[in-house]
């Protein structure tokens, strides 16, 4: 039997400290060469006369006791706003989406669980840049930009307070009402919040500044940089030349290397399989910045010698998960999983899938 779990009964499973913390131990297992990830997957069919690409999107890991396939079914498209071009996607009809993860032993090989990804997507996302967040800003960090005013905005309002004594939230959107409603959940919070009319006043004072929206292209320019500030970016990108302006950028990993393949490795946030035509333009974000081999470290280097992270209160620095989807689907899935048993929720279902017939 496998447990069913859906958003409504995810949401009180979801302790975001909890989150945090079983994300952090898990890409430290990995940096110490425990587990095994591919990147993100991303196929896609050829663009239909609607201007939309349907994508399907699968990514899979294993730790030492579970493994996890993540997949995700959309229609992909572009649209232009007065504020620019930004990604949409849904599936079936807009508003709905389908991602699900399927949770297996990695003892036995049974299924354990089916569990939709819609509040794991996004709490899974926001820690990723609290962990960046934790290894990397100022201790006394206390003055959070956002970026976007969505749900993965909101995730990272929350995620960044556990890690961070953040007091002053100041947030952007081109649109007023998101914007304010964001400003109005984190002054429920305790928080001083403000929504601001420009990427630059969101930017102004901020310790640590996160793009969480669903442009197409750069967000982060070099003019909303200052010194001491720490970055992250899950949507939108940073420019190059504010990518120039970052001291040093960790990466919490890279995708296990297929063993046909040697010592090729692969750093892009996804990998698409396309048309002849050629990737969509819908599509997933090959990297969100573009750093140089010095401005870098990852954690298993950091995990060794500290030092290679921030070193003086002066420094820009960024952080990002890289492309370990796989590992970070597996842990989150499996703590969401172990709390359910705990707490005797979810539905238990046998959907047929064991057989005696050997493949």
């Amino acid at each position: 039997m496998a447990l069913f779990l859906s958003n409504e009964v995810i949401k009180p499973l979801l302790d975001t400290r909890l989150i945090i913390d079983a994300l952090d131990q898990a890409y430290c297992q990995f940096a110490c060469g425990h587990g095994v990830t591919t990147p993100r997957l991303d196929l896609q069919a050829p663009l239909n006369k609607s201007g939309e690409t349907y994508q399907l999107g699968l990514t899979a890991g294993i730790n030492e006791k579970y493994a996890a396939l993540r997949i995700k079914s959309d229609m992909t498209f572009k649209r232009t706003t007065k504020s620019g071009v930004t990604k949409g996607k849904y599936c079936g009809k807009p508003g709905e989406y389908m991602g699900l993860i399927l949770l297996f032993s990695a003892f036995s090989g049974e299924l354990l669980g089916i569990m939709q990804d819609g509040l794991i997507q996004r709490l899974r996302v926001g820690a990723d840049s609290a962990i960046g967040t934790r290894y990397m800003a100022r201790e006394n960090a206390s003055v959070l930009g956002i970026l976007g005013s969505g749900g993965m905005a909101r995730a990272h309002l929350d995620t960044i307070c556990e890690v961070r004594p953040i007091e002053e939230v100041r947030i952007y959107s081109p649109t007023v009402y998101n914007r304010e409603a964001l400003a109005e959940y984190a002054r429920d919070k305790g928080l001083k919040a403000y929504a601001v009319t420009s990427p630059v006043n969101c930017a102004a004072s901020a310790d640590i500044l996160c793009a969480c929206t669903n442009a197409v292209g750069p967000v982060i320019d070099e003019n909303l940089l200052s010194p001491g500030m720490h970055v992250t970016s899950i949507g939108g990108t940073v420019s190059d030349s504010a990518s120039k302006r970052i001291d040093v950028g960790l990466r919490l990993g890279n995708a296990t290397t297929p063993s046909e393949l040697g010592n090729l490795s692969f750093t892009d946030e996804c990998m698409s399989y396309v048309p002849v035509v050629g990737k969509a333009s819908s599509g997933g974000t090959p990297r969100f910045v573009n750093l140089s081999k010095g401005q870098q470290v990852t954690l298993s280097e950091l995990l060794e010698k500290r030092a290679l992270g921030r070193t003086d209160a002066h420094q820009i620095t960024f952080s990002e998960r890289g492309n370990i989807h796989g590992i970070q689907f597996t842990a989150v899935a499996a703590a969401v999983y172990e709390r359910a048993l705990a707490q005797q929720a979810g539905q238990a279902v046998d959907p047929g899938f064991i057989q005696n017939i050997r493949n």
